[in-house]
């Protein structure tokens, strides 16, 4: 199904507050503005899980896009000409799916850039795709091989898991005390190059799992994982999943009684997660990009915006793809040509570019973020101890 956006205000650096100010206007009576952009539209495409698991990931991704597009519209558009977004399904970690997403946002619409597929396992096979219709892509996808294919048309927008996982191991060693440890990991791409980095970690800092488990994103029972960590004496276990396992998993994890730790990717400071455990996600750590709770201005800014929109607070998916949207946005003011070469060289050159989440800087693989938050879960709610970086 493709949909254009509603039309949508560029982010300035240094102007934050009063750009997402302006984005009530979504809602609320339209504030003084540009005049409006009547050129031919900019065709950029969104790759979303619109349907299947990952659906509510998906309409959070299509809402952030959305409320950027419209502000971005509201300013006068870029370079007098509307943006027109197009959302494409790829039903998640769906690699068939993604291409076909991917390929119809590049030959039938033209898209200049594509936002998404989201999971590793969908953006992966569509790499070559961006390359061959010389199309950027701005994916969340955290898995390391993301950005270790050379694709000069492949940006990240969200913290690299290698980096995350040289930061949470630090953590679990040095603030935790962790000595035993236990991995476990969704077997896809995602959670296979989660977990090797993490594995890469541990080794050099001289430590070795003494178990190591592994599950698939249908897995409903745990216990045979769980007590095997068990009887492995492990002080805690690092899990590298999606949002139906971390949840399942730590409900389990309550009612078997176990009593080591357990600290992961950024799924454990998600909505779908804290929903499905309960009480039982307190006390558990992991390395993020996003949380509600974070005290920093941009991000309560961004919260009173999204709600007065929305009438919900953000997360991590609306947060990030509003930022690549505008990220787009701003290279394409500054490109040569608002084409897909032009869109790339103009993304290659973004340096501390300052969005709602952090602030985004173009290194030669793509990778965009250099930052990230520790956060343990406390009374239901993810809670920043600190912010890490590269």
């Amino acid at each position: 199904m493709t949909t254009p956006s509603r039309p949508a205000g560029l982010l300035r650096r240094g102007a934050l507050g009063v750009g997402l100010a302006a984005a009530g206007t979504v809602l609320l009576p339209a504030t003084p503005r540009a005049q409006h952009p009547s050129g031919e539209p900019i065709p950029v495409g969104c790759s979303a899980a619109l349907t299947a698991q990952f659906a509510q990931n998906g309409a959070w991704m299509k809402q952030g896009v959305s409320l950027a597009a419209k502000q971005i519209n509201d300013k006068g558009g870029i370079k007098g000409r509307p943006v027109q977004v197009y959302f494409e399904d790829d039903q998640g970690p769906n690699p068939t799916a993604a291409m076909n997403a991917v390929v119809k946002l590049a030959t039938q619409y033209k898209v200049v850039a594509i936002i998404g597929p989201h999971f590793t396992p969908g953006f992966l096979p569509v790499e070559p795709a961006l390359a061959q219709y010389k199309v950027p892509g701005l994916t969340g996808a955290t898995g390391p091989v993301v950005t270790q294919q050379n694709n000069p048309y492949v940006f990240r927008v969200r913290l690299d898991d290698s980096t995350g996982a040289v930061l949470l191991v630090k953590f679990v060693l040095e603030n935790l005390g962790w000595k035993k440890i236990g991995l476990d990991y969704v077997n896809t791409a995602f959670g296979q190059g989660g977990i090797e980095a993490v594995r890469n970690a541990l080794a050099a800092k001289g430590v070795t799992a003494v178990a190591t488990q592994t599950h698939l994103d249908s897995t409903k029972d745990y216990t045979a994982q769980l007590l095997t960590f068990q009887q492995a004496g492990v002080d805690g276990i690092i899990v590298w999943t999606d949002d139906a396992p971390s949840g399942l998993m730590v409900k389990q994890m309550k009612t078997l009684g176990v009593k080591y730790g357990l600290a992961g990717s950024t799924t454990f400071s998600q909505p779908p997660f804290l929903s499905l455990a309960g009480d039982a996600a307190d006390g558990i750590y992991c390395v993020s990009d996003f949380v509600q709770a974070n005290p920093d201005p941009n991000i309560v800014a961004w919260k009173k915006v999204y709600h007065a929109v929305y009438n919900e607070d953000p997360e991590l998916y609306a947060s990030a793809y509003y930022d690549a949207m505008n990220l787009i946005a701003f290279a394409a003011e500054h490109a040569a040509s608002v084409t897909g070469p032009g869109i790339r060289d103009a993304l290659a050159k973004i340096a501390n570019r300052q969005g709602v989440m952090t602030t985004y800087s173009a290194a030669p693989n793509g990778n965009m973020v250099h930052a990230g938050l520790i956060v343990v879960v406390k009374a239901g709610v993810p809670t920043v101890l600190q912010t890490i970086k590269e």
